[in-house]
């Protein structure tokens, strides 16, 4: 395989991770059965509170940075349409044929994440009520969450080819930031009653 994939698989990973990690970074902050539930009054303590304001609004707009970055149609970027371009380009049409088929599904989500990236967190278009947007665009995080999923399996199947099988994966369907999150509310809550 050429260093040309490689290096666009390596950008468009890196995006991937990215957006997966703000994902569960803020859906488990804020979704429901999640950190609420459990850890409201220590992500409420006066010390910590505008931490947790920040985090949930900066992983919130990055989820939509990231996503739409890996589905961007500059073709001076690294993305999945440069990265497919890339791919039949070194003979693996036919897991071009595999992502297009089960990206194909989430075709409007990526358009409306697209969209809300470019009127209200990148841009803040003038005269756009951002609560109209949000209720014509109909975005759910479960969704978020399953483009995401989908993504990183089909870069996990790229990657094999591109490492020679190798059973090590710097991508994939993972819970890591969820697990770490919950992990550092834990630590706090034992910080606060002892």
């Amino acid at each position: 395989m050429n260093s040309e994939l490689t290096e666009c698989f390596n950008n468009v990973r890196d995006s991937q991770n990215s957006a997966l990690a703000h994902y569960q970074i803020w859906f488990t902050l804020r979704g429901e059965g999640k950190a609420i539930d459990k850890y409201l009054s220590d992500m409420n303590d006066y010390r910590y509170v505008d931490f947790f304001h920040a985090a949930n609004n900066g992983n919130y707009k990055l989820m939509f940075i990231e996503t739409a970055c890996l589905f961007d149609s500059d073709d001076r970027t690294h993305n999945i349409r440069s990265l497919m371009t890339l791919m039949t380009q070194n003979g693996l049409g036919n897991l071009v044929d595999k992502f297009d088929q089960e990206l194909k599904p989430f075709s409007d989500l990526v358009s409306n994440i697209k969209t809300i990236r470019s009127k209200v967190i990148a841009h803040k278009e003038a005269y756009v009520d951002p609560g109209e947007l949000y209720r014509k665009h109909g975005i759910k995080p479960d969704d978020i969450q399953a483009l995401l999923n989908t993504t990183a399996e089909l870069l996990r199947e790229l990657e094999t080819i591109l490492t020679n099988n190798s059973s090590s994966h710097s991508v994939g369907p993972t819970d890591r930031w969820e697990r770490a999150t919950l992990g550092l509310l834990d630590a706090l809550q034992n910080e606060r009653r002892s």
